[in-house]
This record gives structure tokens, sequence and C-alpha cells, in this order.
């Protein structure tokens, strides 16, 4: 981050034609700070998509066959280092056998989820003729590394980045660097002062789960759901404002889930880089909704149990993606849109889909038995004995600046949500709002926990 100025400055001041190799450059050395041996497994998914592109353009017609050729040599190393170990383990266990495999344990590469979807997202859109190729390989290469993306997404696409990469003649935008700056400035507000302030008290509680009571429990489920948004949304906006003040505008990935009405509307606004990535080469591929009402919700639900495996090979996140996935499918037969209009149930529809979310998202924190377990410790324990808030937090003023930045972040996004004109014409306004969250963000950030974002062991 102390860099970032030095970067901005001399990416704008070295010719325009040397523009990608210096992003080049500094996305590979800042890709090495985080694991120097996953720049093998980078160059892997890099050259294979490059090569495999190349490829398509020299072949009169193009086969789906080669298509898919291109699609597997590009997710070898996801399907080996995300896949490969845990059916190993499931496998061998079944079979009570052991081979060499079982003395390894492999670790996923930072953001090798997030480049490879991203990879193969390019090769079909290149092999539909939606997209051209990159003229060179370091354009292919810059986009496939582009440094504030390349650890935690979001998952861009061709249009959106390499398109630009390969017309890097942009001159500095003053307008888009203020919304950059903007865009950052939040963004680490969100992690620092909301999800890793929130991660203390989940942490807390996770350690001794048997002595909390039931409301303990239920606040911790609920505040994991926030430390996971605040975190990942944070990093969203920090890529997107880095990403601004290069002059490159790409996609929001959140739009304030946290108002979500059902899951259809849930999904409309959380990680939206995946969601449509989902959608637009899993999804339609299947046929989506153009088919008999039976095979489209077969569809969904297939789309989703991609999405929980896409997170991680366990049993924890086939039962997320397949509950979104059959929640989705129940909306539907119900026509949930049609009476989900109505402003008098918008508000408990929007709280019971927050804490259904939160219950399905204990997944993602604990295994599937120790997510059950913490669900019958909630049913079955009294909501007021036990240890308490304070207790858990061990502070109280770490417990009120909790409440306080969630309130701050809270009242922002229904600023955003409800009008979002409000004040946006007053650039002092923005300076001084901006100017306090940086001052609240060094009085209550937490900075000691290793800066470790979620969505990187994804």
């Amino acid at each position: 981050m102390l860099l970032l100025p030095i970067i901005v400055a001399v990416y704008y001041c070295v010719p325009r034609q040397w523009r990608n190799a210096l992003l080049l450059l500094v996305s590979l050395a800042m890709y090495m700070l985080w694991w120097p041996a996953g720049i093998l497994v980078l160059a892997w998914v890099t050259m294979a998509s490059y090569l495999g592109i190349k490829h398509f353009g020299r072949q009169k017609s193009r086969s789906l066959g080669t298509l898919w050729s291109v699609i597997i040599a590009t997710a070898l190393p996801l399907l080996f280092f995300k896949y490969l170990q845990p059916l190993n383990a499931a496998i061998t266990g079944a079979l009570r056998i052991e081979w060499f495999l079982d003395r390894h344990h492999w670790a996923i590469p930072v953001g090798l989820s997030f480049y490879s979807l991203q990879a193969i997202a390019l090769e079909v859109d290149v092999w539909k003729g939606r997209m051209k190729p990159a003229t060179t390989l370091i354009n292919h290469a810059a986009f496939m590394s582009f440094f504030p993306i390349n650890v935690s997404g979001p998952i861009v696409r061709g249009d959106e980045l390499l398109s630009r990469l390969e017309n890097n003649s942009q001159p500095f935008d003053p307008d888009l660097a203020w919304r950059g700056v903007k865009w950052l400035i939040w963004g680490l507000f969100m992690k620092v002062a909301v999800a890793d302030s929130f991660a203390l008290f989940v942490n807390a509680v996770d350690t001794r789960i048997d002595t909390q009571n039931g409301l303990t429990i239920f606040l911790s489920v609920m505040s994991y759901t926030i430390q996971l948004y605040a975190d990942f949304a944070g990093y969203s906006l920090m890529a997107l404002g880095i990403s601004a003040l290069l002059g490159f505008r790409l996609r929001d990935n959140f739009r304030r889930p946290l108002f979500s009405v059902g899951i259809k509307d849930f999904w409309h606004r959380w990680h939206l880089s995946l969601s449509t990535w989902l959608r637009d080469y899993i999804y339609i591929p299947l046929g989506g909704s153009r088919c008999a009402k039976w095979r489209s919700n077969l569809n969904v639900l297939i789309t989703f149990v991609v999405s929980g495996l896409w997170h991680g090979a366990g049993w924890a996140y086939l039962l997320w993606g397949a509950a979104h996935g059959l929640w989705l499918v129940v909306e539907r037969v119900i026509h949930f849109d049609k009476w989900s209009r109505n402003w008098l149930v918008r508000v408990p529809l929007c709280m019971l889909t927050l804490v259904i979310v939160a219950l399905l998202f204990s997944l993602f924190n604990h295994d599937a038995p120790t997510s059950l377990h913490l669900l019958q410790r909630m049913s079955t324990e009294s909501w007021t004995s036990g240890l308490s808030l304070y207790q858990s937090v061990n502070t109280v003023s770490r417990e009120w600046s909790m409440i306080a930045m969630l309130t701050m972040m809270l009242i922002k996004e229904a600023r955003d949500e409800f009008c979002p004109t409000l004040l946006a014409d007053r650039r002092w306004v923005e300076v001084v709002f901006y100017a306090a969250v940086v001052l609240l963000i060094f009085t209550f950030g937490v900075f000691d926990q290793g800066g470790q974002f979620i969505y990187m062991r994804f």
C-alpha cells in the first residue's frame, strides 16, 4: 500500500508502450510477496491459456474438443491443488490404503481459483468470437496477473480489462482517480475497522463453543457473515480503487447484499463476478431457462453445486452450494418475486434472508459436523445464561467500537441503496467524510490480524 503512489506515478510517467510491461513486472513482484513458489502455477495457467487461444486462431474450424482440451490444460493446477488431495483422502479412507500423496500436503496457490476462472472465461469468449485475443504475451500475462485482483479477485472478463490493456493509451483521469481514492479508503475501512473487529469476537467464541450460550453463538454466526462481507467487499473495493488510479474501471463486485430480500436478490448483489461467471459459463450452457421448468430448476441446482465446489472440496461447501440452489428453486416454485414486492413484508423478509444466509455461511468457517453442532447448541442452549459479549471480546471499548463501525457502514450502505444522489454533487462533503473515515481507520482499525483476506484461501 505504501508503494502505491510510486507505482501510479511511474505508470503514468513511462511511455505508453511500456505500461503493460511495467504492470506485469509489478504484478509478478507483488504476487511473489504472497507466495514465491506460486509464480510457477500462475505461469502455467497463463501460458496454457495463451497458447490455447493462439491455437484457436490457427484452426480453420474451431472444434468443441479443442476448446475442452485447452480448458482442461488450464484447469489442471486447480484440479490438482484444490481437489485431488480431498478426493485422494476420501478414496484411500474408504479403501483403507495409503500411497505417496498421503505423505504430502499441497498448499493451494494464492488466487488460483480466481485467475483460473478468468483464463477459462477468456478462452470461451475468444473461441466463440466474442473477444479478440491478446496481441502479445506481455499483454495476456498482464491481464492474467493484474496485481489489484490476482490474489482474491474479482474475476474480470476480457472486455473489461484485456481490451483496455490492448489500447492502453488512456491519460490520467482525475474524476476516475478520485473515485478510486474513495473506493480505496472505504474498502480499507470495511476491512480493518469492521471485518477485523468482528473477527476478534468470532474467534473468541469459536475457541470455546461448548461454554457459550445460544445467544452468543447466534451472534457469533451473524458476526461471521458481517466479517466475511466486510472483508471480501473491502478487498474488492480496494482492488477497484487501485485499478481506477491506474485508469481501469472494473465492474462492481458487491451491491449491498445485506439488504437482500430472498436468495435470488442475494446473488444479484453478492460476489457478482462469480455469480455472473456461473450464469454465463455454467447455467446458460446447460440450457438456462430455455427448457422445461424441471430441467431449468435442475440447471440452477447444478450451478450452485458448482459454486459450492469452487469454494472448496468438502462436504461443507457442497452442502452450502446445494442449499442455496434448493432455496432458489423453492423461490421459483412459489413465485417469490411477486409477493416479495410488498413493502410491508420486505423488512422481515430481508431480516429472515440475512439470518438464513448467515447460518449457511457457518459452513465456510467450520466443517459440516461443527456447523451442525453450532445449530444444535443455538436451538437447545439457554439464550440468557453463560458468557456475555463482554466476556467473549474481553473489552467493553472493543464491543462498542464494533457496533459503532457496523452502524456507520450500514448508514452509508443505506444511503447508497435508497438515496444515492444525496449530497452527491458536494465534493467538499465527500472530502470531509473520507478524511473522517481515515481518522476512524487509524483510531478503531485492527492492524494485528496479519492482514490476510478470507477469500485468499478459496
